[in-house]
């Protein structure tokens, strides 16, 4: 078992948990940096969300009713 750590401060358990989590959110983020993937616009993303975010608000309405 590893060094524990203080819920009410850290959000792993351990220590090792900890350093594991961040060497890994590292590589994805060094993953994505690399990427030659065309990256989408955050202004469409935005767009695409308040889409989905009105849809369901519209359904949810209607179930009220």
């Amino acid at each position: 078992m590893g060094t524990r750590l203080d819920p009410y401060i850290h959000e792993h358990d351990t220590v090792e948990e900890a350093e594991a989590f961040d060497r890994a959110l590292c590589e994805r983020v060094e993953r994505a940096r690399n990427s030659v993937k065309q990256s989408v616009p955050h202004e469409q993303v935005m767009n695409e969300a308040r889409a989905l975010l009105d849809a369901q608000r519209a359904k949810n309405a209607g179930k009220r009713d």
